[in-house]
């Protein structure tokens, strides 16, 4: 192994549960961190030439994955008291055989194009002769989407269904799901990318603390996909902002957003209009199981609702409304308060909340204005968002604008 003469020990550093490995090289004893994260310099201690894989079973060249980071393959340090851990094949398919998003295909997912003759001879334990009954349908059921699409396409199950006559449709879509398997990646802090000179941060971290804790990559994602399926739209921010009316199809929240003004554009081609991502945020989607959460949900309207209506947040500064709303008073209302949420429409339809003739009682909802009428909302609805025609309406202000030049 060139200069390096001897691996000494592997043991616990300063009784702290570290992990480090000691290796004799030149005369001078080397201490690599084997619970840091895996890094080239890190490996080349001992590996000062990476040349084919070891395994017959398996082509594999280190020097075709050279642009990716030792850690997308080793996500932990690779040698242990007990052997050698090598990434499984699953983790090869954190890239193989991935349509990743506009980028296309990053690797053929071919079996013949890692096992050679061998894969028509790689048949997995599972595989048993008697493949019918409880030892198809149970795995099939549990483990169709993480584990037989990473070999098998529906054109596979329709022919065997077919052969015997047997009617089946699955319950989830016909394609790989890697789980979280993107993080080999996207789990690096430094990983990133440089946008109009600023550099762009694609670390991914939180996930454990959001809404969506239980809910995969790809599941959201989904034109980051494993099967040649068409893209709803050809923007993937649109496509993953869609992708929730997947799993919340059966809630009214979908249902409603589908025929808002929002909902109603995006179906037009107007990418420009809102999505479920675009108020409700992505990988740091918030919880909503705790009243302090909610009180939260409650001060966010200039992140969901003010990035888009940039004027209609400006103008919403009236003392009782916006004022109070901006300072953070609890009680003041948020824009979803008046405008609806996923049933948000155009302030001229008249089935929005704050139509005239609906505006009565979105205004009179308790613990706002109770009992208030149509005479109360003809003279005071127009103050609410009317910060810019009450200053230029003022003749004093008027007055020193003009003195300062501004017309």
């Amino acid at each position: 192994m060139g200069s390096i003469l001897l691996a000494l020990a592997l043991t616990a550093a300063l009784g702290l549960g570290i992990a480090t490995l000691a290796v004799a090289q030149d005369g001078e004893t080397l201490v690599v961190d084997t619970g840091a994260p895996v890094y080239a310099a890190t490996c080349k201690v001992c590996h000062s030439v990476i040349a084919e894989g070891s395994d017959p079973r398996v082509q594999f060249r280190h020097a075709t994955h050279m642009l990716f980071a030792c850690s997308s393959c080793h996500t932990r340090f690779p040698h242990s008291p007990v052997g050698t851990i090598k990434p499984t094949m699953k983790d090869c398919w954190n890239c193989h055989d991935l349509r990743h998003g506009p980028m296309g295909l990053i690797a053929g997912g071919e079996c013949e194009k890692c096992h050679g003759a061998l894969a028509a001879e790689m048949r997995p334990v599972s595989h048993v002769a008697d493949w019918a009954e409880v030892p198809h349908v149970a795995p099939a059921e549990a483990e169709m989407r993480t584990r037989c699409m990473m070999c098998h396409a529906r054109a596979d199950c329709d022919q065997c269904h077919r052969e015997v006559g047997v009617e089946w449709q699955a319950s989830e879509p016909y394609n790989y799901d890697v789980e979280n398997g993107c993080l080999a990646c996207h789990g690096d802090p430094n990983l990133g990318k440089t946008v109009a000179g600023a550099v762009w941060s694609l670390y991914v971290t939180g996930l454990d603390r959001t809404a969506h804790r239980d809910t995969t990559c790809v599941e959201c994602h989904v034109d980051f996909k494993y099967h040649d399926g068409a893209d709803r739209t050809p923007l993937w921010n649109i496509n993953v902002g869609l992708a929730c009316a997947d799993c919340h199809e059966h809630s009214d929240a979908a249902k409603v957003w589908a025929a808002s003004l929002h909902g109603e554009l995006i179906a037009e081609g107007d990418y420009n209009s809102a999505t479920c991502s675009s108020c409700h945020g992505g990988h740091s989607i918030a919880r909503l199981d705790t009243e302090a959460a909610r009180r939260r949900l409650h001060r966010d309207s200039e992140q969901m609702c003010a990035i888009c209506h940039t004027v209609e947040w400006e103008n919403y500064d009236d003392y009782y409304h916006g004022r109070a709303y901006k300072r953070g008073a609890s009680d003041a209302p948020a824009c979803w308060d008046c405008h609806g949420a996923h049933e948000v429409l155009a302030v001229a339809d008249p089935e929005s909340m704050v139509y005239p003739t609906n505006a009565v009682d979105t205004c009179g909802t308790p613990g706002c204005h109770w009992g208030s009428g149509e005479s109360f909302i003809e003279r005071s609805s127009y103050l609410i968002h009317g910060r810019y025609e009450a200053r230029e309406g003022n003749p004093i202000i008027r007055w020193w604008r003009s003195l300062r030049g501004r017309g």
